[in-house]
């Protein structure tokens, strides 16, 4: 049994891995925390885990640093990459959303905007009142909820939505409670995380308050921390030990990655 090539098949099952995504999400979750840089090497052993071949990786790299998304600086015969600056800006708002806590009820007393806009219309969209700017192009009513009946929740709950965060379940619980090997949690916890961002990108948030009874997204937000966390340590060790950057050794972590998602 290898538990990262049966997780490989299962996700690529359903969508397959985009190897240029898979990186951009390495570097997100590892790379930025520990300075930025890392030597193509690194992301070759770790995409090679998940049955990347290098030749793909290399590919993958071309593509990112055309489109302005890393740069390169070759030292000798080696290569590193960073995020540039427009490759590390999106990613910097995105991370406070992907290792958020789970979301709350919104505050008594606090109001709500449903929004129409042109291009949208009519699916409206349904927010807390400080959570956006005022836009001119859209329709805006404010004021406060006082009934939200089931169908107004089934409404806001998108089928596909559902079925992602019950997907991404299925896919990693054979390796729930797997004591992995270094290489294999830093494996795990990329292709965890990739997918996590990708659903939370894919589609529109939806408030607690209108989650239906057996909508999943508190469960999988749980499960997502829990093996998140159950492969921390032993993918940092991988992270300290193998991986290298412009200066050798990559340096610690700056952020607290145990505070994710908490």
């Amino acid at each position: 049994m290898d538990p990262i090539a049966d997780l490989v098949k299962r996700l690529n099952g359903t969508k397959k891995l985009r190897v240029w995504s898979v990186i951009i999400t390495f570097f997100g979750d590892a790379i930025v925390p520990r300075g930025g840089s890392v030597s193509a090497r690194t992301v070759q052993l770790l995409l090679a885990r998940m049955g990347i071949e290098a030749g793909a990786v290399r590919t993958a790299f071309s593509r990112l640093t055309s489109d302005g998304w890393v740069v390169r600086e070759k030292v000798g015969r080696s290569s590193f990459f960073q995020l540039s600056p427009a490759g590390l800006a999106p990613f910097e708002e995105a991370t406070d959303r992907i290792y958020a806590p789970l979301p709350t009820t919104n505050p008594e007393g606090k109001g709500w905007r449903l929004l129409i806009r042109e291009d949208s219309y009519p699916e409206p969209v349904i927010l807390p009142s400080a959570s956006i700017d005022q836009d001119d192009d859209c329709f805006v009513l404010e004021g406060q909820i006082t009934r939200i009946p089931a169908w107004m929740k089934e409404l806001r709950c998108h089928p596909d939505h559902k079925h992602s965060f019950n997907a991404l379940m299925q896919s990693f619980a054979p390796l729930d409670r797997l004591e992995l090997a270094p290489l294999d949690a830093l494996a795990a916890r990329c292709l965890l995380i990739h997918e996590w961002r990708r659903i939370l990108f894919q589609f529109e948030d939806v408030a607690p308050e209108f989650w239906a009874d057996d909508w999943p997204q508190a469960e999988c937000h749980r499960f997502v921390c829990g093996l998140y966390h159950d492969w921390l340590q032993a993918s940092e060790t991988w992270m300290n030990e193998e991986a290298s950057g412009l200066e050798g050794s990559l340096a610690l972590p700056k952020s607290n990655l145990e505070g994710r998602f908490n």
